[in-house]
């Protein structure tokens, strides 16, 4: 999932190698407090059964607590905010993604080619945490997100939409789930708003929305929100998630919807024009070659990657970034042999000072970070990142496989 040099991947692994240090109680509230949990008595009180949960792998009792609250929460906001609940489905959550492959292959489900991540088929949920850092395990991953994708299926049109309508599917989920971070005191909506208007700055053009189905497809359903309230959200899924349901759904056309989108992408996030360009080197003074380099902003304690790309053979990376204010991270994809995706995991961050080597692959809110660029804005080209480790040593260090 790394971005190409046309930029039009998305961010969705990055994002899940993350830790952005702001997550809350969800994971200590069941570790002593003997004060009844507000989110367990309103779960209660929307009168639903619990999901099957199955747990493949090891987790602690804690562990498992928190990942089915975590659901929990998920219903009762989507049930206030977009008026459906339902708990007719299996969530199956593997710490393995062999052993989870092997128990959806007798149960007749999807196979699942990533290491931390989910999907939602059918009347299920699968979520692997392998390479997952400990906050994003605790929370079942993106779990919320897949939940939303149920109730899209229950809807009635999730594989239609999927097409043309994909940027809607996936926005959705993603704007779903950030309600839910909201609500738990994780995340406020309008940081996460802001991450992805950077997100779209970086993406370049006014139509882009096609291009990136999650940061983008967020935006365009937040606005979508703003316009005709959260429960047509669903209303375009039951009706049958094409052109029409869309117009129905939301009260105007597609092409009133694109114009008017265009337009307030400029006065939210115009596109980036500064050009960052540089390469990768290692220890050795050799280029090194499929490095991921994102600028990353710093917004509420949060490290946010919005524009990037992966250093060719001769370990050269250039992109349209910010002007300024921020540094460049450095990811790897870790190799895999089995058809499934490597883990991207954190290697370091190249500012102002050189480079800041990283201990355990996540971003976390205690890591020292390196010093953004200063100078003001401008174009920033011919920046040598200088690794301080070989990519072999880094993948032995890194890697979990």
């Amino acid at each position: 999932m790394a971005l190409s040099r046309a930029g039009t991947a998305s961010l969705v692994a990055l994002a899940a190698a993350l830790v952005v240090g702001v997550v809350l109680g969800l994971v200590l509230e069941f570790g002593g407090s003997s004060e009844p949990d507000p989110w367990e008595e309103r779960w209660a009180d929307l009168g639903v059964s619990e999901a099957e949960f199955v747990f493949l792998g090891n987790f602690t009792g804690e562990e498992q607590k928190s990942i089915r609250r975590e659901l929990r929460v998920a219903q009762v906001v989507f049930d206030e905010h977009f008026g459906a609940v339902t708990s007719d489905f299996t969530v199956y959550v593997s710490t393995d993604v062999d052993a989870l492959n092997e128990r959806l292959s007798q149960d007749a489900g999807p196979r699942v080619w990533f290491t931390c991540g989910g999907l939602a088929h059918r009347n299920a949920i699968a979520i692997v945490l392998e390479d997952c850092s400990p906050e994003w395990r605790a929370l079942g991953g993106p779990l919320a997100h897949e939940y939303f994708h149920i109730l899209q299926s229950v809807a009635g049109a999730f594989t239609t939409a999927e097409g043309s309508f994909r940027w809607l599917t996936e926005g959705s989920a993603v704007y779903a789930s950030a309600l839910v971070a909201d609500a738990a005191g994780r995340r406020p909506l309008t940081v996460r708003r802001q991450h992805s208007r950077l997100r779209w700055s970086f993406l370049g053009k006014l139509s882009a929305y096609s291009w990136d189905p999650y940061d983008v497809g967020f935006l365009a359903t937040d606005w979508l929100v703003e316009q005709a309230g959260p429960k047509a959200v669903l209303e375009f899924f039951r009706l049958g998630g094409h052109r029409v349901a869309f117009e129905s759904a939301f009260g105007m056309t597609l092409s009133e919807f694109r114009a008017a989108l265009d337009l307030h992408r400029l006065e939210v996030a115009p596109p980036f024009e500064w050009r960052v360009e540089g390469t990768v080197l290692g220890p050795d003074g050799a280029p090194t070659e499929a490095m991921h380099v994102f600028a990353i902003v710093r917004t509420e304690g949060e490290a946010w990657p919005m524009a990037g790309d992966e250093a060719d053979e001769e370990g050269r990376f250039e992109f349209a970034g910010p002007g300024g204010g921020y540094t460049l991270g450095v990811w790897l994809q870790c190799p895999r042999g089995d058809g499934v995706e490597g883990d991207l995991v954190y290697t370091g961050e190249w500012g102002a000072d050189g480079f800041v080597a990283d201990a355990d692959g996540f971003v976390e809110t205690g890591d020292e970070a390196a010093e953004p660029f200063a100078g003001g804005e401008g174009d920033r080209v011919g920046i040598i990142i200088e690794l301080p480790e070989t990519r072999e040593s880094l993948i032995e260090k890194h890697c979990r496989r």
